[in-house]
């Protein structure tokens, strides 16, 4: 064959590695949305149907891709070292032509083959992908039956690394949330951006059981047409949407805004009537809307914002109160504490106090296990984790199986914790420190009436 032809055949299997190449690279790094909206703005005949389909199967359509590519790569290879044999005026191809053939094939397919799709996959992947969609979706279609044997390897390879099954909305999170942590590590991002971006990938998969405020902590007002009492209770709990129950709460019924009242309060109406009509309660506060502990607040946010109310109770499986939930707490999931227009604005997270010289740690009951253990690093020991509880009151309750008094003390997993302050339904402050190999629990009172402390400030 003449050399002429086997250079043209050189150079075409380069430019098709070199496609090959920068499309396999393009749909590794692509970026979903960002193809998305190229489809919408190009609006091709059929363009956004194959779009569709490549984010369909992202990974099937990059080995489809890596295929062909891998032709190219040896026929650029092979066709350099014919050709350089038949300038040399060789018979055959010599180890000499082999080398020099497999070192100019080499550098050329660094260039054209990494360096040039890397650059181009970086700025202009998407656009890339999207030009060339007739071209994957065709590549994916030819290799369906080698699609087969691709997944069966990933599967036994997966099985062999001992990972779980994970779908690929949770493969993206745990990839993202790798990304982050890099970059933090760099110093790209700082530690309140990095966290605002970690709580963004996890919102899809936060319950509202995880940010709701829990039941004991619920400031609600009683049922009461006094509007002196209705006032009173405005004044003492400081919120601006308030729930109103009757007998106890789990018997909501209504919430009620502040701003209602002000309506209702324009206009002159001594003596808590308004056009001759008295203060009704129930008619001014607004229904509750009830939604379930394992309500995804993704899905909780859509439908606050869809009704447009900006609070929700939470029910448990029984029926009753377990808590309740607003916008602000799941914006604050994100941005962190924002503070409602009648808050204080002096509201602290949980004190955790460490005591290096006596080896002990205070701390509000309120704290979350995973920062007192933060804590208690510096003194060798930490509350051992558990799915039944959160929070350091919550550690005290399980292990102990009841509601402790002031005072009591115990050892659990070399930590003995002591009771400082409780209330009649939980535990507001305790001391930790180092168990000793004696540590056992200690009995409670013999009249548990007699000695329960009164509420604590």
């Amino acid at each position: 064959m003449s050399p002429d032809l086997w250079i043209v055949v050189a150079i075409a299997a380069l430019a098709g590695g070199a496609v090959f190449s920068t499309l396999f690279q393009s749909l590794r790094d692509l970026s979903r949305a960002a193809l998305e909206e190229i489809a919408v703005i190009r609006n091709k005949p059929n363009g956004s149907a194959r779009v569709e389909q490549i984010l369909g199967d992202v990974d099937g359509h990059a080995t489809a891709i890596a295929l062909p590519r891998i032709v190219c790569t040896l026929v650029v290879a092979i066709a350099l070292v014919l050709w350089i044999s038949n300038i040399r005026g060789e018979p055959s191809p010599t180890p000499i032509d082999g080398f020099l053939g497999v070192g100019v094939a080499s550098l050329l397919l660094w260039l054209f083959g990494v360096v040039l799709p890397t650059a181009i996959a970086r700025h202009a992947g998407e656009a890339t992908v999207y030009a060339w969609s007739p071209v994957i979706r065709l590549a994916y279609i030819l290799s369906r039956p080698f699609q087969a044997v691709a997944r069966v390897m990933d599967e036994a390879v997966r099985r062999l690394s001992g990972k779980g099954d994970q779908d690929e909305a949770e493969a993206l999170q745990d990839e993202i949330l790798s990304v982050v942590e890099e970059a933090s590590e760099e110093g790209q991002f700082d530690r309140v951006e990095r966290d605002m971006i970690e709580a963004v990938v996890k919102f899809r998969d936060k319950t509202v059981a995880q940010v709701m405020t829990p039941r004991i902590d619920i400031e609600a007002m009683e049922f009461s047409n006094d509007l002196s009492e209705v006032a009173k209770t405005i004044r003492n709990v400081g919120h601006s949407r308030i729930p109103v129950y009757e007998g106890d709460l789990d018997h909501i019924v209504g919430i009620f805004y502040v701003k209602d009242l002000m309506k209702w309060l324009a206009g002159d109406h001594a003596g808590g009537s308004r056009g001759g009509r008295t203060f009704d309660l129930r008619a001014v506060a607004r229904p509750a809307l009830f939604v379930p502990e394992t309500k995804t607040i993704r899905e909780l946010l859509t439908e606050l914002l869809k009704k447009r109310v900006h609070i929700a109770i939470v029910a448990d499986e029984f029926g009753g109160t377990a808590g309740l939930v607003t916008i602000e707490d799941i914006v604050e999931e994100v941005f962190g504490d924002i503070q409602d227009e009648y808050e204080s604005g002096n509201d602290e997270s949980p004190e955790i106090k460490v005591l290096p010289a006596q080896r002990t740690a205070e701390a509000d009951a309120r704290a979350y296990i995973d920062d007192v253990n933060a804590e208690l690093r510096s003194l060798g020991i930490e509350i051992p984790e558990s799915e039944d509880y959160d929070t350091l009151g919550g550690f005290v309750t399980v292990t102990l199986g009841r509601i402790p008094l002031k005072g009591e003390s115990f050892a659990a997993d070399g930590v003995r914790v002591t009771v400082l302050m409780a209330e009649p339904t939980r535990v507001t402050r305790v001391r930790i420190e180092p168990a000793t190999p004696s540590s056992i629990p200690e009995p409670a009172p013999a009249n548990p009436d007699e000695s329960r402390p009164e509420s604590e400030p």
